[in-house]
C-alpha cells in the first residue's frame, strides 16, 4: 500500500509542471537540487549555500534526516511562494519568482537564503520524531509524524521565525507585517489564542499563523529561552497528536503565555500609537466595504474618476470605477483583479496587470487596456509583464517583466512589441514605476544587492541615482 501511495504521489508531482521542460539534477550531501532550463544560475547559487544553511539549521533543532531532501526549483509562476511536505518524502518546493515590493516577503537580503531557511525549518520540524512514534516510523514509514499535526501557527509560525533569526531580515523585521500586525492589535481585533491559525475570511486571514505565529513564539523565546522550540519539537514529536507539550517545554500553560504576549504587544504598539499622534494623525474616509479587500486606486488625470479592484466573498476579484470621491462606484470588469492602475492621458483607458493560466501549467503575469465602457484589450499574452504605467505622450507603456528571478524594464506599445530595456541577472527587482511629468526619468522601487529602495532611472532602463538608503 505504501509502494502504491508513493508511486502516485510521484505522478501527481510530476503532473504539476509543464512536460516540456528538461530537467536535471544537482547533488549536495543533504540534498538533491531539481531545476529546469534557464534556472543554472539559481540552481548553483542554492547548492552553494545549501549545506551551510542545513548545518546551522539542523544544529540547532537537533535534528536531521536519515535521507537527503529532494529540492525543486521551478518557474512557473509570477508569485513569490514554496512549500514543503514530508510525504512520501521529504520535499521543498520554491517557486522563484522573488517577492514584489508591497508583499509581506518582500524584506530580504537574498531570497533564496529567506525561502529555503523557511521550507526548510518545516521539514526538520515535521520530520522531527522520538519515543514510541519513533518506533512506529520504523515499522510504518515517515507517515509516522506527530510533529505534522501540530497547530498551524506553530508550524508556520516557527519557520518564519527562523528565517528571521537566521537571515538580516524576514518578516519578524519587515515594516509591512510589522503594520498588520499594529493595526490589529490597536483596532481591538488582536487574534485569540484560538483563531491564530488564520481560518477567517476577513483580512489578514492566513497570514494569521505566520505574522502572529511568529510574533508569539519571538515573545517565548526571548522570555523563556530560545530552546524552548527545539524542546517542544522533541517533546510533541514523540508524544500524542494534538497534546500540547507548553508546561513541559515553557513551563506555564499556552493560555497564560498568550495572555502575557497580548499584554506586552499592546504596550509595545501604544507607545507607536502616542508617538504618532504627537506628530498628528492624517484624517481620512473610508470609501469601500470593510468586507472587500481592496487596493490599487487610481485617479484619472481630469480628475474625474477613481478606479480600482477588489476582492470579496461574494463577486471574487473585480475592477471598479468610481467618481473621485468613490462614489456611485460600480463593477466595471467582473472576474479580474490588478494591484496597479495607469490611467491613458486622455482619461477614457487605464492599463492594469493581471495574472492568468498560460499554456495550463502556468500562472503568469499579462498587460490589459481597458477603454471605459467598451472593451479590455489583452496587450501581453504569456510576456509575464506587469505594473503598467503610460509614458506623458499616452503612446507607451513600461511594464515589468520577470523571469528567473530577474526583472527588467520593457516598453510596450499598443501594437504589442515588447522592447525590453535591461538584462539583469543579478537578480534585481522593481515594482510600480512611474514617469517624471516631463518623461526624462523614472522613479521605481528597486531591490539591488540585499535591499530596496526608491530608485531614479533614465526611460531607457539607465540607473541614475538611489533616491533612499534605508529598510522601511
Amino acid at each position: 500500500m505504501l509502494i502504491l501511495f508513493y508511486l502516485f504521489c510521484q505522478n501527481v508531482f510530476a503532473a504539476a509542471y509543464d512536460p516540456k521542460l528538461t530537467w536535471r539534477v544537482l547533488e549536495t550531501p543533504h540534498f538533491h537540487i531539481h531545476f529546469h532550463g534557464g534556472e543554472e544560475q539559481l540552481a548553483q547559487e542554492l547548492a552553494d549555500m545549501a549545506e551551510d544553511i542545513y548545518v546551522e539549521m539542523s544544529t540547532e533543532l537537533l535534528w536531521e534526516p536519515d535521507q537527503r531532501t529532494q529540492v525543486v526549483l521551478v518557474d512557473n509562476t509570477d508569485s513569490a511562494n514554496g512549500y514543503a511536505t514530508y510525504l512520501p518524502m521529504n520535499t521543498i518546493v520554491i517557486f522563484v519568482t522573488a517577492p514584489e515590493g508591497d508583499s509581506t516577503l518582500s524584506l530580504y537580503e537574498n531570497w533564496n537564503d529567506a525561502i529555503f531557511t523557511h521550507e526548510l525549518t518545516h521539514i526538520l520540524h515535521i520530520d522531527t520524531v522520538s519515543g514510541i512514534p519513533k518506533s512506529f516510523r520504523t515499522l510504518f514509514g515517515k507517515i509516522i509524524a506527530i510533529n505534522g499535526l501540530a497547530p498551524g501557527w506553530v508550524i508556520e509560525g516557527q519557520a518564519t521565525l527562523q528565517e528571521t533569526r537566521h537571515t538580516n531580515a524576514g518578516r519578524g523585521r519587515a515594516s509591512i507585517p510589522d503594520m498588520i500586525k499594529r493595526v490589529a492589535t490597536l483596532e481591538d481585533d488582536f487574534p485569540p489564542l484560538g483563531n491564530l491559525e488564520g481560518f477567517q475570511a476577513k483580512w489578514p486571514r492566513g497570514n494569521l499563523r505566520y505574522l502572529f505565529g511568529q510574533d508569539f513564539m519571538q515573545y517565548i523565546s526571548d522570555h523563556y529561552g530560545e530552546k524552548v522550540w527545539t524542546d517542544w519539537n522533541h517533546q510533541y514529536g514523540g508524544g500524542i497528536p494534538y497534546l500540547l507539550p507548553d508546561k513541559q517545554s515553557i513551563g506555564k500553560p499556552l493560555h497564560v503565555l498568550y495572555e502575557e504576549w497580548k499584554s506586552n504587544t499592546h504596550a509595545r504598539y501604544q507607545k507607536v500609537r502616542t508617538n504618532i499622534e504627537q506628530i498628528g494623525i492624517s484624517e481620512f474616509s473610508i470609501l469601500t466595504s470593510p468586507e472587500q479587500n481592496c487596493m490599487g486606486g487610481r485617479i484619472s488625470p481630469d480628475g474625474g474618476r477613481l478606479v480600482y479592484s477588489c476582492n470579496d466573498p461574494e463577486t471574487g476579484g473585480s475592477i471598479y470605477l468610481a467618481n473621485s470621491d468613490g462614489s456611485e462606484a460600480k463593477i466595471e470588469t467582473r472576474r479580474a483583479f490588478s494591484k496597479y492602475f495607469s490611467w491613458r492621458r486622455d482619461s477614457k483607458a487605464y492599463a492594469y496587470s493581471g495574472s492568468r493560466i498560460v499554456n495550463r501549467f502556468n500562472l503568469f503575469n499579462d498587460v490589459y487596456l481597458r477603454t471605459i465602457s467598451k472593451k479590455t484589450q489583452m496587450l501581453t499574452q504569456g510576456k509575464r509583464a506587469r505594473d503598467p504605467v503610460f509614458d506623458p505622450s499616452g503612446k507607451h507603456l513600461l511594464v515589468v517583466t520577470n523571469e528567473a528571478q530577474n526583472n527588467q524594464l520593457a516598453t510596450l506599445t499598443i501594437d504589442q512589441t515588447l522592447t525590453q530595456h535591461t538584462n539583469n541577472t543579478d537578480h534585481t527587482q522593481y515594482s510600480h514605476p512611474r514617469y517624471s511629468p516631463d518623461g526624462t526619468r523614472i522613479a521605481v522601487s528597486a531591490w539591488h544587492n540585499g535591499q530596496r529602495d526608491l530608485w531614479l532611472y533614465t526611460p531607457q532602463g539607465e540607473a541614475v541615482r538611489r533616491i533612499t538608503h534605508d529598510h522601511a
